[in-house]
């Protein structure tokens, strides 16, 4: 009897103790999912920093928890630290290998540091384990124009808009494929369909004027900068180009009005524009001549 009561005493002990266990990694887990929901409220509120820190003690509680480290490589995308970027989407695979999520955006993080490489061998594992998946086809598309692989490009790119009939980004990269190509009709009426499906990208917008300037269609080639530079009013290449077209239909107020915008946002592509619009008015001085 006696040996039974103390057998049951361990027993009751042991079970304390995992209890409390227990109850203490759900305490732990808790504090560190509500420190990953504040971090994602910080960044709704462009508060980056602070969304940095709150990701970086919720992993200090819970160093096994993938959401914390995707998110906080999410955020260094966001701030375009690509390196700090990487190595949280690969602590977040080390957790949890099959996170496609994190394996994808490691890949365009790659692709944002010209690994191109990398992010090919990156998506083949996304595209393994969610096969068609329309946005790592984009992607893909991209690393493999590129590297100079145009075809398998346009091929990857094609198969992302037949599996998501209504995605811009797919419609604006195979606009960029075909105009590099030379295919520009082809180009332009890509990139038609990328603005018509999101009339708020400024780059489809950009991207579309210089397609149908090139096809020498200058008037559509104006508006679509405008619509770019209305969209993103610090998209320094669209008020660049814009200006030039407005100095070639004769237009140099305007071409002016644009280089004084430029001024604040890009000093050194704004003093080259000067010098095209003023190209007939600068006098070069001559070298001093050397005994």
């Amino acid at each position: 009897m006696s040996k039974a009561g103390r057998f049951v005493v361990v027993g009751a002990s042991f079970l304390c103790v995992l209890l409390l266990w227990t109850n203490a990694a759900a305490s732990a887990a808790d504090e560190a999912a509500e420190l990953n929901n504040r971090a994602v409220v910080c960044v709704k509120d462009h508060n980056y920093e602070e969304a940095v820190s709150l990701l970086k003690k919720a992993i200090a509680l819970q160093p096994a928890l993938p959401t914390a480290y995707y998110n906080l490589g999410r955020i260094y995308q966001m701030i375009e630290e690509w390196d700090l970027s990487i190595e949280a989407f690969k602590q977040a695979l080390a957790v949890k290998p099959a996170f496609a999520n994190a394996m994808h955006q490691l890949a365009v993080s790659y692709n944002s540091t010209e690994r191109y490489a990398e992010a090919v061998e990156c998506l083949k594992q996304v595209l393994q384990l969610q096969p068609g998946r329309p946005d790592s086809l984009t992607e893909l598309g991209f690393a493999h124009s590129k590297q100079g692989h145009l075809q398998e490009a346009i091929e990857f790119l094609k198969e992302a808009i037949r599996r998501q009939p209504d995605f811009s980004d797919a419609y604006n990269n195979l606009g960029v494929v075909y105009f590099k190509t030379g295919r520009v009709s082809d180009a332009i009426e890509s990139l038609q369909h990328a603005v018509r499906l999101k009339p708020g990208s400024a780059v489809a917008y950009y991207n579309l004027g210089f397609a149908l300037s090139q096809a020498h269609r200058q008037r559509e080639a104006i508006e679509s900068y405008q619509q770019a530079v209305l969209l993103k009013s610090d998209f320094a290449e669209a008020r660049n180009n814009l200006a030039i077209l407005y100095l070639q239909r004769g237009q140099r107020p305007l071409a002016l009005e644009q280089y004084h915008l430029l001024q604040s946002i890009n000093s050194d592509m704004a003093q080259k524009l000067f010098e095209i619009i003023f190209q007939d008015k600068i006098l070069k001085v001559p070298e001093q001549s050397r005994e």
